[in-house]
C-alpha cells in the first residue's frame, strides 16, 4: 500500500493543527477534515472560522462540522469514508462510538514527551517550570486521555528567548514531521510501540485566569517564566493604578533588593524596572488594558508619574 492509499480523516481547530493538516494532505489521501463549526465572536458578531477551517477552504477539502460528536449522522459520514487512521492535533476528546471507526486507529500529536505533561497546556506548563527541553510525542488514542501506547517522540530545545508562541511554532512543526513515519510505523508494525510509565506522568492542566495574575513577591526568574509561558497570549498581568497591565517582554535582572516589592524604581526611556521579591523584572512591551499592545518606550512616553506607581 503507497501512502496516496491510505485514507485519513483530520481533526483538528487551532493554529497548531495546520502543519500537520498540510503534511497529511501532502503524503497520504485526505478524506476530510472535522473541525469546530463556524461562530460569531466580537463586537461584531463577525462570523470567524477555525484556523483549520480557513486553511482547509484554501486546499479545498472536504470539511466536516464537528458540532455533536455522538451524533449518529456524524459517524455514519465519517464511516462512509472508509479511513485507516483519524489524526487529532489540538482537538476535543474523541468519544469510544468514534475511536471504533479508523481500521488502524487514531493518532494524537501531544506537545510533550509523554507521560510528561499530560493535560490541555503542556507548552505552558514547560515554560513555567523553567524546563530548558521539551518535545512532541504521536501515540495511538486510548478512552483516558494522553495514555495510549507511543509511536514516536522528537526532542525539542527551548531556548532564553522561547515564548509560548515561537515554542508552539516550533512543536507544531516538529509534529507535522514524525506525522508520516508515525502512520507507516503503525501501519507495517516497523518498531515496537512504547508503553507509557503511568509512574512517571506529571500532568499540565488547563490555565485558569488566576494563573495569569503575577506576584510580585516571587523570584523574578519564576516571574518571567510567567511571562513567557504566556506571550503573546492570553497574557500575564499585573494591575497599575486601578487598571490591568499585561506583560509581554521582560528579562530577570539582579539588584539589591532594596526597594518595596512592586515598586518601580528605574524608569529609563526604552524600558522600566519593578522589585520582585527577589532580584528584579525588566519590562519591554507591555498592554494596558483598553489599550494595544506596546514597547514600553512608547508606555513610558503616555504615562506620566510612571516611577511613583506600585504594581499589585
Amino acid at each position: 500500500m503507497s501512502n496516496k492509499d491510505i485514507n485519513i480523516i483530520f481533526f483538528g481547530n487551532t493554529d497548531f493543527s495546520n502543519p500537520t493538516l498540510l503534511a497529511c494532505n501532502n503524503s497520504f489521501n485526505l478524506k476530510a477534515v472535522v473541525t469546530n463549526k463556524s461562530k460569531k465572536m466580537g463586537r461584531g458578531q463577525k462570523i470567524l472560522d477555525t484556523p483549520v477551517m480557513t486553511l482547509a477552504k484554501e486546499e479545498n477539502l472536504k470539511i466536516i462540522e464537528g458540532v455533536d460528536l455522538n451524533d449518529a449522522s456524524l459517524i455514519d459520514q465519517l464511516k462512509d469514508l472508509n479511513p485507516d487512521f483519524f489524526v487529532v492535533v489540538a482537538y476535543r476528546i474523541l468519544p469510544k462510538s468514534l475511536l471504533e471507526i479508523p481500521k488502524h486507529g487514531s493518532i494524537n500529536i501531544h506537545s510533550s514527551l509523554l507521560p510528561k505533561y499530560r493535560g490541555a497546556a503542556p507548552i505552558q506548563h514547560a515554560l513555567l517550570n523553567q524546563e530548558d527541553s521539551t518535545g512532541v510525542s504521536t501515540f495511538l488514542i486510548e478512552p483516558k486521555v494522553d495514555t495510549g501506547k507511543i509511536i514516536d517522540q522528537l526532542k525539542i530545545e527551548i531556548t532564553k528567548d522561547d515564548n509560548y508562541g515561537s515554542l508552539s511554532k516550533k512543536l507544531s512543526e516538529a509534529g507535522a514531521d514524525l506525522i508520516e513515519s508515525s502512520i507507516n510505523k503503525c501501519l507495517h508494525h516497523s518498531s515496537e510501540l512504547i508503553e507509557q510509565d503511568n509512574s512517571m506522568a506529571t500532568l499540565a492542566p488547563k490555565i485558569s485566569k488566576d494563573d495569569l495574575k503575577i506576584n510580585w513577591n516571587e523570584k523574578s526568574d519564576v516571574i518571567l517564566a510567567k511571562v513567557r509561558a504566556f506571550s503573546p497570549t492570553p497574557g500575564a498581568f499585573t494591575t497599575i493604578n486601578s487598571k490591568r497591565l499585561k506583560i509581554f517582554k521582560a528579562e530577570s535582572i539582579n539588584n539589591d533588593n532594596n526597594h518595596e516589592i512592586g515598586s518601580i524604581y528605574h524608569v529609563d526611556k526604552n524600558f522600566f524596572d519593578v522589585q520582585c521579591g527577589q532580584n528584579a523584572l525588566r519590562l519591554h512591551n507591555v498592554q494596558l488594558e483598553g489599550k494595544k499592545a506596546m514597547d514600553s518606550k512608547d508606555f513610558i512616553v503616555g504615562y506620566q508619574d510612571l516611577g511613583s506607581n506600585i504594581l499589585i
